[in-house]
């Protein structure tokens, strides 16, 4: 791990995406999200995607027209991100949720048609959390997670969050994939050099491994929690249908679907609910914690602690194999 300054690895992963002909405003909503994530330990979700967003636009070449609304009703949209990046297509259907929630009380948007991871639901739901709103989201991505009983890629890892807000600024957040391990742990086990912890990937022939190679290449990832949550990956995927998402493909770019619902509970009287909730989960948090555990921990406490720390401190670790990259593509 080499210690950075964060102003230093901003300027380092901007410097990328600029390079590929990205615009500033993209680049920079695009190194908000991933940079935020590094610093509040996702880093599957982190730096490791900046070298995929570089990538894949070498790749696929930049985007020729801007995300643009495609359906608005009420309180319902659809966005096609017109081959946009999953951040800016991202932050977009956000923004049109935590307006619509305000307006009607609850908001369903989506969108289709964009490319590169579109981060992590955390993210987001901060965001819609600070502006007093619960919500949910997920998206779906492309086969890499196998039926319980099966050997071939079925589903996408397809992350679920949650957010309520809370008075204090400590809201519950919660963000986990359907899979047994997230598809960006993976790619960091990759860079570490590290083996994917057991029960959470097989091989090509079904076999239990620990070697990330596998999930990466030509193996699976496997449910998370067994049919539970190959039953809530599926119901992501039968959403982003509706959504114009595609099922049952191969593809990384553009077949994908992305949605949040947003729920704003001034509209039912809930003038105080962030407040009732937060003392509610500080009474939780005082609980009484197991032997050899120091405290009780809710839903996004972890991650708010690692992202307060490391913008204090002004620096975060990263792997030293991700780094090189990075400076690679510099």
């Amino acid at each position: 791990m080499t210690d950075i300054k964060i102003d230093a690895l901003r300027s380092l992963c901007e410097g990328i995406l600029l390079k590929t002909g990205l615009s500033q405003d993209h680049a920079t909503i695009v190194i908000d999200h991933y940079l935020e994530n590094e610093l509040s330990g996702k880093t599957s979700h982190g730096m490791v995607r900046v070298i995929q967003v570089a990538n894949a636009i070498e790749k696929i070449g930049l985007p020729k027209k801007a995300p643009e609304t495609i359906i608005s009703k009420t309180n319902m949209a659809l966005i096609n991100g017109n081959m946009n990046l999953g951040p800016v297509v991202g932050k977009m259907v956000m923004d049109q949720a935590i307006s619509l929630a305000k307006e009607h009380g609850i908001s369903l948007v989506g969108a289709n048609t964009y490319f590169g991871n579109t981060g992590s639901m955390a993210y987001y739901l901060r965001r819609l959390a600070d502006e007093g709103l619960i919500g949910l989201m997920s998206c779906s991505s492309e086969c890499m997670v196998a039926a319980p009983d099966g050997k071939e890629r079925l589903l996408g890892t397809n992350p679920i969050g949650l957010g309520v807000p809370s008075d204090e600024g400590n809201h519950f957040i919660a963000d986990f994939a359907t899979s047994a391990i997230a598809y960006g742990k993976i790619l960091v086990a990759m860079d570490k050099g590290e083996p994917i912890p057991t029960g959470c990937i097989i091989d090509k022939d079904g076999n239990p491994s620990t070697d990330p190679k596998d999930a990466a290449q030509d193996g699976a990832i496997l449910p998370l929690a067994d049919y539970r949550g190959f039953a809530l990956g599926l119901f992501v995927e039968m959403i982003g249908l509706m959504l114009g998402g595609e099922v049952l493909h191969n593809e990384t770019y553009g077949k994908d679907a992305l949605f949040i619902i947003s729920i704003d509970p001034a509209h039912l009287g809930g003038a105080h609910y962030s407040k009732r909730v937060c003392n509610i989960l500080n009474t939780m948090r005082q609980s009484t914690p197991a032997p050899h555990k120091n405290s009780v921990n809710m839903p996004g406490d972890r991650s708010s602690a690692r992202l307060h720390g490391s913008i204090q401190r002004g620096s975060i670790d990263v792997a030293d194999k991700t780094l090189e990259k990075l400076k690679a593509l510099a």
